[in-house]
């Protein structure tokens, strides 16, 4: 893949949050040593920006849990689940430098604001890949190719198929699916039933059918995790 590197000089991007996120990285890099901690608290201190960011700690949770029970489905193995279910918490991390009165603007969006917005897959991609962590270079894919379509119509570079990560395969269901049970600033949350028919509906053409397959096979457990109440979570889950 051919990075687009992070311009901390453009005028699009929130260079105070990026600026933030460096000192906080290069902080836990000073006073923790354990490669292992180090990995652990990174992955902390991103979910806590996020959420600070404005998107909430449920969603987080129940992408991550989503995702993990669609790997598990297709039989991918528990060691690659473990750490893919921590990569499906924070690879949304580009969004940080997306500036606030965008990432959280009630109307729709601009031509030019949706466009500045895309770029959160490679901003995060470089934020991520250049912490050198097995979860870190799991979830810089899942950043960079998680809004790519099975068709090839998605961004940001249109690739289709199986040459889309299944790890960004996996979490483009995730994704939508906890986002669309959400309440979203200028939409009202969907019914189970209509999201249910929405991936069924965009099968082959933006999800991978597999995916959608198992999706549709675990809808129930599914379920459970968009109505589950987040304190009764396992303590694993947040700092």
């Amino acid at each position: 893949m051919k990075d687009k590197l992070i311009n901390e000089h453009d005028d699009v991007i929130c260079r105070a949050n990026l600026q933030a996120f460096k000192q906080k990285t290069q902080q836990l890099r000073y006073l923790i040593s354990d490669e292992d901690e180090l990995e652990r608290a990174f992955i902390e201190l991103c979910v806590d920006m996020l959420s600070d960011h404005g998107k909430s700690i449920e969603l987080i949770h129940q992408i991550s849990q989503i995702s993990r029970i669609l790997a598990e489905s297709l039989g991918l193995g528990k060691s690659y689940c473990d750490t893919f279910e921590q990569a499906a918490r924070i690879y949304d991390i580009g969004n940080l430098l997306v500036c606030s009165d965008i990432y959280l603007k009630d109307d729709t969006l601009s031509f030019e604001e949706f466009n500045i917005v895309k770029n959160h897959t490679l901003w995060g991609y470089n934020l991520l890949i250049s912490q050198h962590f097995l979860t870190t270079d799991i979830a810089a894919v899942i950043s960079s190719e998680h809004h790519e379509w099975f068709n090839g119509g998605g961004y940001p570079r249109g690739i289709e198929g199986e040459k889309i990560d299944i790890s960004a395969r996996i979490v483009s269901v995730a994704d939508s699916v906890g986002s669309l049970f959400s309440e979203r600033p200028g939409r009202s949350p969907w019914s189970y039933e209509r999201i249910l028919d929405h991936i069924e509906k965009r099968s082959g053409i933006e999800f991978d059918p597999k995916v959608a397959e198992v999706f549709k096979i675990n809808q129930e457990s599914i379920y459970q995790v968009l109505c589950s109440d987040l304190s009764d979570t396992d303590e694993k889950w947040y700092a």
